[in-house]
């Protein structure tokens, strides 16, 4: 079982707040709201000054939900730690369900001229589009973006930041799409970050 404080983050926004204006409202400081955010465990006098402030139960701001329950996606966010970082992505790693992850994080936003390629020598490129590049037109830039690992028995995803044109390639060897079905175990998932937050194995 696990901590879960998605009822707080739904509550502050129906009232239009942030988590700034709760750290400034109730007093608790940013550091406990990053522990809440990862659901982490809080002090009993800490969920008592939340709940004063919103004017609430504690069971509008937290319950407690079976691990296996939780998305991808919010085991991603509150099980999640940084294994590795360049200048390119981050790798966060977690396990949920007795399954390990290995997540992989663009640190660049995709944008509409960014097109991801996911290739047949197992590497996604990152080509970036530019109508008014040069005198001549158009101009094309594309740099490898990752050659993801995918160990045994560990399920491997790569998300884009943002909104790319278009990935393609997937569905096709060993990248597959969010919705689609892997062929192997050593298949990848790549996905845009919008499409993770409702990504289900």
């Amino acid at each position: 079982m696990r901590i879960d404080y998605s009822k707080l983050w739904k509550l502050l926004a129906s009232k239009s707040m942030t988590k700034k204006d709760l750290i400034e409202m109730s007093g608790i400081s940013s550091r406990i709201v990053a522990k809440m955010t990862k659901s982490e465990t809080v002090t009993s006098d800490t969920l008592l000054r939340i709940c004063e402030t919103l004017r609430c139960n504690i069971s509008d701001i937290m319950e407690c939900v079976d691990e296996d329950a939780i998305s991808v996606y919010r085991a991603f966010i509150s099980l999640g730690k940084v294994t590795d970082e360049n200048e390119l992505f981050k790798t966060v790693s977690f396990s949920k369900s007795g399954k390990n992850y290995t997540v992989y994080v663009s640190k660049s936003r995709a944008t509409k001229a960014t097109h991801i390629e996911c290739r047949a020598n197992n590497t996604i490129y990152w080509v970036q589009l530019y109508p008014f590049g040069s005198v001549s037109g158009p101009s094309r830039v594309e740099k490898v973006f990752i050659k993801p690992i995918n160990k045994e028995n560990e399920r491997s995803i790569v998300i884009i930041k943002g909104k790319p044109g278009v990935i393609t390639g997937l569905d096709e060897g060993i990248f597959v799409s969010s919705r689609g079905n892997p062929k192997s175990k050593n298949s990848v998932y790549v996905m845009s970050e919008g499409a993770f937050k409702l990504f289900e194995i």
